[in-house]
């Protein structure tokens, strides 16, 4: 499998260069290397710079190539309004999708780039990213001084590589979504909708496999009318004592549904109030 690194550029072009070098140090074979940037003024100096080193051999076997950002109007020459986030989000989405749909091995610097685009390569990466994925951050104890921004780690610095973290979606979920939709914002809704719909499977799958018909007729009359024992035992023609002993069973095995020891009254309403406000009274 082939390894690609994709990089967002402010700039800085160090910040692209010195997280390749580290990557090939720790054996990763990157074959690609994608860089995703603006094109206003400030940042021209880093490309320029950033495409001699490519251009001059210093890694003669990558494939190295810039994407910069697009949106309605044109070229993105700085991230300032909810259209250039817009651009940028599909730019990342797409790069890294057409990584994934290729293969490849996904290492996604965020290291280079502004604050913004970290956090929207971060939303790209939840998309799109398999257990073997991964992002990186690069961290250094030395500050380079303003005209030494040296493009390789010097034997004078101590710089570290470090992996980011990334809740991804189940890969069964991500792949029906990356083939529907080539659009990140329309991918995100249909998340939300496919989680959304596990939740209410899960909770009906407790009410129905998890709790007897009496212990689920206690639970259901007192999540959607908030009755004390008193007022349950009343309505349901036990004693006290039996909605207790229900009820002790209920939070135990609320717990266990949840993966959390024990459980109560106020977590037990919060989690399935919405749920049961639809279905009919007993």
């Amino acid at each position: 499998m082939s390894h690609i690194l994709v990089a967002t550029l402010s700039t800085e072009p160090q910040g692209v260069t010195r997280v390749l070098d580290a990557l090939l140090q720790r054996g990763y074979p990157i074959k690609e290397v994608a860089v995703i940037h603006t094109s206003g003024a400030a940042i021209q100096p880093a490309i320029a710079r950033l495409d001699a080193e490519f251009a001059a051999d210093v890694y003669p076997h990558l494939r190295y190539h810039r994407i910069p950002l697009r949106g309605p109007a044109g070229p993105v020459n700085d991230i300032r309004s909810e259209a250039d986030i817009g651009a940028l989000l599909r730019t990342l989405y797409r790069v890294l999708r057409d990584a994934r749909r290729a293969d490849q091995t996904i290492h996604l610097s965020i290291t280079s780039g502004r604050k913004t685009m970290a956090v929207y390569a971060m939303v790209a990466a939840q998309l799109v990213f398999r257990d073997e994925d991964r992002v990186w951050h690069m961290l250094s104890a030395d500050r380079v001084g303003e005209g030494e921004k040296r493009l390789h780690v010097e034997s004078d610095e101590h710089v570290e590589l470090v992996p980011v973290p990334v809740l991804r979606w189940s890969d069964a979920s991500a792949a029906v979504i990356l083939e529907a939709t080539d659009d990140p914002w329309e991918a995100i809704r249909r998340q939300r909708q496919l989680a959304q719909a596990d939740l209410a499977r899960r909770r009906r799958e407790f009410l129905e496999r998890y709790l007897t018909p009496a212990e689920r007729r206690v639970c259901e009359l007192m999540v959607r009318e908030g009755l004390d024992n008193a007022a349950l035992a009343q309505r349901l023609h036990l004693s006290e004592q039996t909605i207790a002993n229900h009820l002790t069973k209920i939070y135990r095995k609320f717990g266990e549904w949840r993966g959390k020891a024990g459980g109560n009254r106020a977590a037990l309403i919060a989690e399935f109030a919405g749920h049961l406000a639809a279905k009919e009274l007993p």
